[in-house]
Protein backbone atom coordinates (compact mmCIF):
# COMPACT_ATOMS: atom_id res chain seq x y z
CA UNK A 1 0.00 0.00 0.00
CA UNK A 2 2.92 2.33 0.65
CA UNK A 3 3.92 1.88 -3.01
CA UNK A 4 0.40 2.97 -4.10
CA UNK A 5 0.60 6.02 -1.81
CA UNK A 6 3.97 7.06 -3.27
CA UNK A 7 2.68 6.68 -6.84
CA UNK A 8 -0.42 8.77 -6.07
CA UNK A 9 1.68 11.48 -4.42
CA UNK A 10 3.98 11.66 -7.45
CA UNK A 11 0.99 11.78 -9.81
CA UNK A 12 -0.68 14.58 -7.84
CA UNK A 13 2.62 16.49 -7.68
CA UNK A 14 3.00 16.28 -11.45
CA UNK A 15 -0.55 17.49 -12.08
CA UNK A 16 -0.61 20.24 -9.46
CA UNK A 17 2.91 21.66 -9.67
CA UNK A 18 1.92 24.89 -11.42
CA UNK A 19 -1.07 25.36 -9.10
CA UNK A 20 1.23 25.07 -6.09
CA UNK A 21 3.56 27.72 -7.51
CA UNK A 22 0.59 30.02 -8.19
CA UNK A 23 -0.96 29.37 -4.74
CA UNK A 24 -4.24 28.28 -6.32
CA UNK A 25 -6.77 26.19 -4.33
CA UNK A 26 -5.83 22.93 -6.07
CA UNK A 27 -2.19 23.61 -5.28
CA UNK A 28 -2.82 24.34 -1.60
CA UNK A 29 -5.10 21.30 -1.25
CA UNK A 30 -2.55 19.04 -2.96
CA UNK A 31 0.44 20.40 -1.06
CA UNK A 32 -1.12 19.88 2.36
CA UNK A 33 -2.33 16.33 1.73
CA UNK A 34 0.86 15.24 -0.04
CA UNK A 35 2.79 16.40 3.01
CA UNK A 36 0.32 14.83 5.43
CA UNK A 37 0.29 11.52 3.54
CA UNK A 38 4.08 11.49 3.43
CA UNK A 39 4.22 12.05 7.20
CA UNK A 40 1.72 9.21 7.65
CA UNK A 41 4.23 6.86 6.07
CA UNK A 42 7.18 8.30 8.02
CA UNK A 43 5.37 8.03 11.38
CA UNK A 44 3.96 4.55 10.84
CA UNK A 45 6.01 3.22 13.77
CA UNK A 46 4.39 5.60 16.27
CA UNK A 47 0.87 6.20 14.98
CA UNK A 48 -1.57 3.42 14.06
CA UNK A 49 -2.83 3.34 10.49
CA UNK A 50 -4.40 1.04 7.92
CA UNK A 51 -3.44 3.09 4.80
CA UNK A 52 -6.84 2.58 3.12
CA UNK A 53 -8.00 5.98 4.37
CA UNK A 54 -4.80 7.59 3.12
CA UNK A 55 -5.32 6.14 -0.35
CA UNK A 56 -8.93 7.39 -0.42
CA UNK A 57 -7.81 10.89 0.61
CA UNK A 58 -5.25 10.97 -2.20
CA UNK A 59 -7.89 9.89 -4.72
CA UNK A 60 -10.07 12.79 -3.51
CA UNK A 61 -7.17 15.24 -3.89
CA UNK A 62 -6.48 13.83 -7.34
CA UNK A 63 -10.14 14.37 -8.28
CA UNK A 64 -10.02 18.01 -7.11
CA UNK A 65 -6.84 18.57 -9.14
CA UNK A 66 -8.29 16.91 -12.24
CA UNK A 67 -11.39 19.11 -11.97
CA UNK A 68 -9.11 22.15 -11.93
CA UNK A 69 -7.13 20.82 -14.90
CA UNK A 70 -10.34 20.28 -16.88
CA UNK A 71 -11.40 23.88 -16.28
CA UNK A 72 -7.93 25.03 -17.25
CA UNK A 73 -8.19 23.24 -20.58
CA UNK A 74 -11.79 24.16 -21.43
CA UNK A 75 -12.34 27.63 -19.94
CA UNK A 76 -10.52 30.74 -21.09
CA UNK A 77 -9.07 32.82 -18.28
CA UNK A 78 -7.59 35.58 -20.39
CA UNK A 79 -8.91 39.10 -20.21
CA UNK A 80 -10.94 40.32 -23.14
CA UNK A 81 -10.91 43.64 -24.94
CA UNK A 82 -13.47 46.07 -23.57
CA UNK A 83 -13.70 44.26 -20.21
CA UNK A 84 -14.89 46.04 -17.09
CA UNK A 85 -12.31 47.98 -15.08
CA UNK A 86 -12.03 47.04 -11.40
CA UNK A 87 -10.76 49.73 -9.05
CA UNK A 88 -10.09 49.65 -5.30
CA UNK A 89 -11.65 52.39 -3.15
CA UNK A 90 -8.54 53.09 -1.09
CA UNK A 91 -10.14 55.90 0.90
CA UNK A 92 -12.67 53.48 2.39
CA UNK A 93 -10.13 50.90 3.61
CA UNK A 94 -8.82 52.60 6.78
CA UNK A 95 -12.16 53.48 8.45
CA UNK A 96 -13.56 50.07 7.49
CA UNK A 97 -10.59 48.22 9.02
CA UNK A 98 -10.87 50.21 12.25
CA UNK A 99 -14.57 49.33 12.56
CA UNK A 100 -13.93 45.64 11.81
CA UNK A 101 -11.09 45.39 14.35
CA UNK A 102 -13.18 46.99 17.09
CA UNK A 103 -16.16 44.76 16.25
CA UNK A 104 -14.00 41.63 16.23
CA UNK A 105 -12.63 42.43 19.70
CA UNK A 106 -16.13 42.69 21.14
CA UNK A 107 -16.69 38.92 21.10
CA UNK A 108 -13.65 37.84 23.18
CA UNK A 109 -13.98 40.71 25.65
CA UNK A 110 -17.70 40.13 26.13
CA UNK A 111 -17.04 36.40 26.60
CA UNK A 112 -14.76 37.23 29.52
CA UNK A 113 -17.55 39.30 31.03
CA UNK A 114 -20.14 36.53 30.54
CA UNK A 115 -17.84 34.09 32.38
CA UNK A 116 -17.38 36.47 35.29
CA UNK A 117 -13.82 37.60 34.59
CA UNK A 118 -12.60 41.18 34.59
CA UNK A 119 -10.12 42.84 32.25
CA UNK A 120 -7.53 42.91 35.04
CA UNK A 121 -7.45 39.08 34.97
CA UNK A 122 -5.37 39.34 31.80
CA UNK A 123 -2.44 40.74 33.79
CA UNK A 124 -2.34 38.04 36.46
CA UNK A 125 -0.77 34.74 35.38
CA UNK A 126 -2.63 32.65 37.99
CA UNK A 127 -5.98 34.17 37.00
CA UNK A 128 -5.13 33.83 33.30
CA UNK A 129 -4.43 30.10 33.72
CA UNK A 130 -7.61 29.67 35.75
CA UNK A 131 -9.63 31.57 33.16
CA UNK A 132 -8.37 29.43 30.28
CA UNK A 133 -8.97 26.21 32.17
CA UNK A 134 -12.48 27.14 33.30
CA UNK A 135 -13.63 28.42 29.92
CA UNK A 136 -12.23 25.32 28.22
CA UNK A 137 -14.08 23.02 30.64
CA UNK A 138 -17.32 24.98 30.15
CA UNK A 139 -17.01 24.80 26.38
CA UNK A 140 -16.44 21.04 26.19
CA UNK A 141 -18.99 20.20 28.87
CA UNK A 142 -21.72 22.14 27.05
CA UNK A 143 -22.02 24.66 29.89
CA UNK A 144 -20.54 27.56 27.94
CA UNK A 145 -22.28 30.91 28.15
CA UNK A 146 -23.55 32.49 24.93
CA UNK A 147 -25.72 35.39 23.90
CA UNK A 148 -27.20 36.44 20.58
CA UNK A 149 -25.08 39.60 20.70
CA UNK A 150 -21.92 37.59 21.25
CA UNK A 151 -22.69 35.22 18.39
CA UNK A 152 -23.40 38.15 16.07
CA UNK A 153 -20.04 39.79 16.75
CA UNK A 154 -18.27 36.45 16.33
CA UNK A 155 -18.88 36.91 12.60
CA UNK A 156 -16.58 39.95 12.61
CA UNK A 157 -13.78 37.90 14.19
CA UNK A 158 -13.71 35.94 10.91
CA UNK A 159 -14.56 38.80 8.55
CA UNK A 160 -11.83 41.09 9.86
CA UNK A 161 -8.81 38.98 8.74
CA UNK A 162 -10.36 38.34 5.30
CA UNK A 163 -10.58 42.08 4.65
CA UNK A 164 -7.20 42.70 6.28
CA UNK A 165 -5.53 40.27 3.90
CA UNK A 166 -7.49 41.60 0.93
CA UNK A 167 -6.55 45.23 1.59
CA UNK A 168 -2.89 44.65 2.47
CA UNK A 169 -1.45 45.06 -1.04
CA UNK A 170 -3.75 47.95 -1.98
CA UNK A 171 -3.12 50.44 0.84
CA UNK A 172 -0.34 52.64 2.24
CA UNK A 173 2.26 51.75 4.86
CA UNK A 174 0.29 52.81 7.94
CA UNK A 175 -2.91 51.16 6.85
CA UNK A 176 -0.92 47.95 6.28
CA UNK A 177 -0.39 47.89 10.05
CA UNK A 178 -4.16 47.83 10.52
CA UNK A 179 -4.34 44.97 8.02
CA UNK A 180 -1.90 42.96 10.17
CA UNK A 181 -3.76 43.86 13.37
CA UNK A 182 -6.86 42.07 12.02
CA UNK A 183 -5.34 38.73 13.14
CA UNK A 184 -4.84 39.97 16.73
CA UNK A 185 -8.39 39.16 17.94
CA UNK A 186 -7.88 35.48 17.02
CA UNK A 187 -4.54 35.41 18.89
CA UNK A 188 -6.21 37.09 21.89
CA UNK A 189 -8.88 34.38 21.95
CA UNK A 190 -6.24 31.63 21.76
CA UNK A 191 -4.33 33.03 24.74
CA UNK A 192 -7.32 33.90 26.93
CA UNK A 193 -9.92 31.25 26.12
CA UNK A 194 -7.78 28.29 24.98
CA UNK A 195 -9.50 28.27 21.58
CA UNK A 196 -7.04 27.43 18.81
CA UNK A 197 -9.61 27.46 16.02
CA UNK A 198 -10.16 31.23 16.01
CA UNK A 199 -6.46 31.97 15.58
CA UNK A 200 -5.73 29.29 12.96
CA UNK A 201 -8.83 30.14 10.93
CA UNK A 202 -7.95 33.83 11.21
CA UNK A 203 -4.52 33.27 9.63
CA UNK A 204 -6.03 31.12 6.88
CA UNK A 205 -8.68 33.73 6.11
CA UNK A 206 -6.04 36.48 6.03
CA UNK A 207 -4.04 34.42 3.53
CA UNK A 208 -7.20 33.76 1.48
CA UNK A 209 -8.00 37.47 1.31
CA UNK A 210 -4.41 38.28 0.32
CA UNK A 211 -4.34 35.74 -2.52
CA UNK A 212 -7.82 36.63 -3.81
CA UNK A 213 -6.80 40.31 -3.95
CA UNK A 214 -3.66 39.34 -5.89
CA UNK A 215 -5.76 37.40 -8.40
CA UNK A 216 -8.28 40.25 -8.66
CA UNK A 217 -5.74 42.96 -9.44
CA UNK A 218 -3.27 40.69 -11.30
CA UNK A 219 -0.49 41.20 -8.77
CA UNK A 220 2.52 38.90 -8.61
CA UNK A 221 2.44 36.24 -5.89
CA UNK A 222 6.18 35.59 -5.85
CA UNK A 223 7.74 35.79 -2.39
CA UNK A 224 10.92 37.87 -2.35
CA UNK A 225 13.95 36.18 -0.79
CA UNK A 226 14.45 38.91 1.83
CA UNK A 227 11.01 38.15 3.28
CA UNK A 228 11.80 34.49 4.00
CA UNK A 229 13.31 35.35 7.40
CA UNK A 230 10.11 37.11 8.47
CA UNK A 231 7.97 34.25 7.15
CA UNK A 232 9.98 31.68 9.12
CA UNK A 233 9.96 33.89 12.21
CA UNK A 234 6.20 34.34 11.91
CA UNK A 235 5.70 30.59 11.53
CA UNK A 236 7.62 29.81 14.72
CA UNK A 237 5.79 32.60 16.54
CA UNK A 238 2.52 31.04 15.37
CA UNK A 239 3.59 27.63 16.75
CA UNK A 240 4.69 29.23 20.03
CA UNK A 241 1.29 30.88 20.51
CA UNK A 242 -0.46 27.57 19.80
CA UNK A 243 1.76 25.84 22.34
CA UNK A 244 1.06 28.53 24.94
CA UNK A 245 -2.65 28.14 24.26
CA UNK A 246 -2.40 24.45 25.15
CA UNK A 247 -0.37 25.28 28.28
CA UNK A 248 -2.97 27.79 29.42
CA UNK A 249 -5.76 25.28 28.80
CA UNK A 250 -4.34 22.88 31.41
CA UNK A 251 -4.38 25.61 34.05
CA UNK A 252 -0.94 24.63 35.37
CA UNK A 253 2.75 24.96 34.61
CA UNK A 254 4.67 21.77 35.39
CA UNK A 255 7.07 19.32 33.74
CA UNK A 256 4.35 16.67 33.51
CA UNK A 257 1.91 19.11 31.92
CA UNK A 258 4.52 20.23 29.36
CA UNK A 259 5.27 16.59 28.43
CA UNK A 260 1.57 15.83 27.95
CA UNK A 261 1.11 19.00 25.91
CA UNK A 262 4.05 18.12 23.65
CA UNK A 263 2.39 14.82 22.74
CA UNK A 264 -0.96 16.56 22.23
CA UNK A 265 0.76 19.09 20.00
CA UNK A 266 1.99 16.32 17.69
CA UNK A 267 -1.45 14.68 17.77
CA UNK A 268 -3.21 17.94 16.86
CA UNK A 269 -0.70 18.61 14.07
CA UNK A 270 -0.77 15.19 12.39
CA UNK A 271 -3.26 12.94 14.17
CA UNK A 272 -6.25 13.88 12.00
CA UNK A 273 -4.89 11.82 9.11
CA UNK A 274 -4.60 8.66 11.17
CA UNK A 275 -7.89 9.28 12.95
CA UNK A 276 -9.73 9.34 9.62
CA UNK A 277 -7.72 6.36 8.37
CA UNK A 278 -8.79 4.21 11.33
CA UNK A 279 -12.42 5.35 11.01
CA UNK A 280 -12.45 4.70 7.25
CA UNK A 281 -11.12 1.15 7.63
CA UNK A 282 -14.05 0.11 9.87
CA UNK A 283 -17.01 2.46 9.34
CA UNK A 284 -20.50 1.23 8.51
CA UNK A 285 -23.29 3.55 7.35
CA UNK A 286 -26.95 2.63 7.27
CA UNK A 287 -28.04 5.74 5.33
CA UNK A 288 -26.61 8.98 3.99
CA UNK A 289 -27.37 12.43 5.40
CA UNK A 290 -27.10 14.42 2.12
CA UNK A 291 -25.31 17.54 3.36
CA UNK A 292 -26.39 17.54 7.01
CA UNK A 293 -22.89 16.71 8.24
CA UNK A 294 -20.99 19.05 5.91
CA UNK A 295 -23.36 21.92 6.79
CA UNK A 296 -23.91 20.82 10.37
CA UNK A 297 -24.51 24.33 11.69
CA UNK A 298 -27.51 24.76 9.39
CA UNK A 299 -28.84 21.24 10.00
CA UNK A 300 -28.42 21.82 13.74
CA UNK A 301 -30.61 24.94 13.56
CA UNK A 302 -33.19 22.98 11.59
CA UNK A 303 -33.18 20.19 14.18
CA UNK A 304 -31.78 17.57 11.78
CA UNK A 305 -28.52 17.02 13.67
CA UNK A 306 -27.05 17.99 17.02
CA UNK A 307 -23.70 19.74 16.67
CA UNK A 308 -21.40 19.55 19.68
CA UNK A 309 -18.07 21.21 20.35
CA UNK A 310 -15.44 19.41 18.32
CA UNK A 311 -18.05 18.10 15.82
CA UNK A 312 -17.48 14.42 16.73
CA UNK A 313 -17.66 12.93 20.22
CA UNK A 314 -15.90 9.63 19.40
CA UNK A 315 -12.24 9.67 20.41
CA UNK A 316 -9.82 7.31 18.68
CA UNK A 317 -6.59 6.01 20.15
CA UNK A 318 -4.05 6.54 17.37
CA UNK A 319 -0.72 6.17 19.20
CA UNK A 320 1.39 3.03 19.48
CA UNK A 321 4.91 1.92 20.54
CA UNK A 322 5.14 4.34 23.46
CA UNK A 323 3.44 7.32 21.80
CA UNK A 324 0.18 8.39 23.41
CA UNK A 325 -2.26 9.99 21.02
CA UNK A 326 -6.03 10.32 21.09
CA UNK A 327 -8.11 12.41 18.69
CA UNK A 328 -11.64 13.17 17.53
CA UNK A 329 -10.60 15.09 14.41
CA UNK A 330 -11.70 13.27 11.24
CA UNK A 331 -11.01 15.74 8.38
CA UNK A 332 -13.52 16.93 5.75
CA UNK A 333 -13.66 13.48 4.20
CA UNK A 334 -15.69 11.81 6.94
CA UNK A 335 -18.66 14.22 6.75
CA UNK A 336 -18.59 14.01 2.94
CA UNK A 337 -18.72 10.21 3.06
CA UNK A 338 -21.50 10.29 5.67
CA UNK A 339 -23.43 12.72 3.49
CA UNK A 340 -22.96 11.23 0.03
CA UNK A 341 -20.90 8.02 0.11
CA UNK A 342 -17.47 7.45 -1.41
CA UNK A 343 -18.17 7.70 -5.18
CA UNK A 344 -20.15 10.93 -4.83
CA UNK A 345 -17.51 12.38 -2.50
CA UNK A 346 -14.89 11.97 -5.23
CA UNK A 347 -17.30 13.42 -7.82
CA UNK A 348 -18.19 16.41 -5.61
CA UNK A 349 -14.53 17.28 -5.07
CA UNK A 350 -13.93 17.00 -8.82
CA UNK A 351 -16.73 19.53 -9.43
CA UNK A 352 -15.47 21.72 -6.57
CA UNK A 353 -12.02 21.81 -8.19
CA UNK A 354 -13.59 22.78 -11.52
CA UNK A 355 -15.69 25.55 -9.94
CA UNK A 356 -12.77 26.98 -7.95
CA UNK A 357 -10.71 27.45 -11.10
CA UNK A 358 -13.72 28.84 -12.97
CA UNK A 359 -14.21 31.42 -10.21
CA UNK A 360 -10.57 32.49 -10.49
CA UNK A 361 -10.89 32.85 -14.26
CA UNK A 362 -14.16 34.78 -13.90
CA UNK A 363 -12.42 37.26 -11.59
CA UNK A 364 -9.73 37.74 -14.21
CA UNK A 365 -12.41 38.39 -16.84
CA UNK A 366 -14.28 40.73 -14.46
CA UNK A 367 -17.41 38.57 -14.53
CA UNK A 368 -19.49 38.48 -11.28
CA UNK A 369 -16.30 39.65 -9.59
CA UNK A 370 -17.44 40.16 -5.98
CA UNK A 371 -19.41 36.92 -5.93
CA UNK A 372 -16.43 34.99 -7.29
CA UNK A 373 -14.08 36.67 -4.79
CA UNK A 374 -16.35 35.53 -1.96
CA UNK A 375 -16.63 32.02 -3.42
CA UNK A 376 -12.85 31.76 -3.76
CA UNK A 377 -12.37 32.77 -0.10
CA UNK A 378 -14.88 30.04 0.80
CA UNK A 379 -12.89 27.52 -1.24
CA UNK A 380 -9.56 28.44 0.36
CA UNK A 381 -10.84 28.16 3.91
CA UNK A 382 -12.53 24.84 3.10
CA UNK A 383 -9.45 23.19 1.59
CA UNK A 384 -6.98 24.66 4.11
CA UNK A 385 -9.21 23.67 7.05
CA UNK A 386 -9.78 20.25 5.49
CA UNK A 387 -7.44 18.57 7.96
CA UNK A 388 -9.91 19.33 10.79
CA UNK A 389 -13.51 19.26 9.62
CA UNK A 390 -15.92 20.98 7.27
CA UNK A 391 -15.63 24.71 7.96
CA UNK A 392 -19.18 24.99 6.62
CA UNK A 393 -20.38 23.27 9.80
CA UNK A 394 -20.15 26.67 11.54
CA UNK A 395 -23.02 29.10 10.98
CA UNK A 396 -20.83 32.07 11.94
CA UNK A 397 -18.49 31.24 9.03
CA UNK A 398 -21.38 30.90 6.56
CA UNK A 399 -22.77 34.24 7.76
CA UNK A 400 -19.33 35.79 7.35
CA UNK A 401 -19.31 34.87 3.66
CA UNK A 402 -22.51 36.86 3.15
CA UNK A 403 -21.00 39.86 4.93
CA UNK A 404 -17.78 39.53 2.92
CA UNK A 405 -19.68 39.78 -0.36
CA UNK A 406 -21.16 43.16 0.60
CA UNK A 407 -17.83 44.42 1.94
CA UNK A 408 -16.17 43.52 -1.38
CA UNK A 409 -18.89 45.53 -3.12
CA UNK A 410 -18.26 48.44 -0.73
CA UNK A 411 -14.48 48.40 -1.29
CA UNK A 412 -14.45 48.12 -5.06
CA UNK A 413 -15.89 49.80 -8.11
CA UNK A 414 -16.39 48.11 -11.43
CA UNK A 415 -17.06 50.19 -14.51
CA UNK A 416 -17.14 49.52 -18.25
CA UNK A 417 -13.83 50.09 -20.01
CA UNK A 418 -13.56 53.35 -21.98
CA UNK A 419 -11.22 51.76 -24.50
CA UNK A 420 -12.62 51.16 -27.92
CA UNK A 421 -11.49 49.19 -30.90
CA UNK A 422 -9.94 51.14 -33.78
CA UNK A 423 -12.22 51.71 -36.70
CA UNK A 424 -11.93 49.16 -39.50
CA UNK A 425 -10.33 50.41 -42.70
Amino acid sequence: MIFVIVILILLILGLSRKYILRLEPAGMFSLWWMFSSGMAVVLNHYIIQRYTGTIFILFCVLAFTLGTRLCDMTQSGESVEGENVLSFRKERATPLLVVLILASMFNPLYSLYLHGFSFTSLFNMALLLHMNSEMSVDRYSGADTYSVLNQFFLVFSYLSPVIGGFCYRMVGRWTKILCIVTVIPGIFVALTQAMKMGMIVGFILWFAGYVVCSFSYRLSLRVKFRYFFFIILGFFLFLAILFLSLVFRTGELSTRALTDISQKFVTYALGHHHCFDLWYSSYELSEHTYGAMTFMGVSNLLGITNRVSGIYTEFTQIGTNGFYGISNVYTIFRPLIEDFGEPLTVAILFVFGFCSDKARKSINRRSATCFCQTFLVAVYIYVLWSFVASIYAYTSILTMFAFAYFVFLFLQKQEPSTSTKPAAK
